[in-house]
């Protein structure tokens, strides 16, 4: 199964994501852990592409074995995980992204990238 969205470089657009991924995940029948970690970090590579990238995006979402989810963006720099003090307000999405994942990764061309995660698929058991 695939799905994807198209959405815009504003900020309103991360929740999109977040609810999109939300409501597609439960309806292919993902247990709640699985929908709360995706949702998460679509938040973070959402948020990155509309701070960093300020292009359109698109979030697409891939159940096979594992779920793969892609931010697709119109930046064709590659993102780069910083590291900011303690204190700060931001900084560490793709850290999160790396520790929560089974694995990421980013993609590049002349058009844009496509920074990308899998997660172990979770089906909701059924009494």
């Amino acid at each position: 199964m695939r799905t994807r969205i198209n959405l815009d470089a504003d900020p309103a657009s991360v929740g999109r994501a977040r609810l999109f991924c939300a409501t597609t995940l439960e309806g292919w029948g993902a247990d709640t852990e699985l929908v709360a970690t995706c949702s998460l970090l679509v938040s973070e590579l959402a948020s990155n592409a509309v701070l960093h990238a300020r292009t359109p995006f698109t979030v697409a979402l891939e159940h096979r074995e594992r779920l793969r989810v892609e931010v697709l963006d119109g930046d064709p720099r590659p993102p780069h995980p910083c590291d900011y003090r303690v204190d700060a307000l931001s900084g560490r999405g793709l850290h999160l992204v790396e520790a929560l994942a089974r694995a990421s990764g980013t993609t590049t061309s002349a058009g844009g990238k496509s920074v990308w995660f899998e997660l172990d698929w979770h089906a909701q058991m059924v009494p």
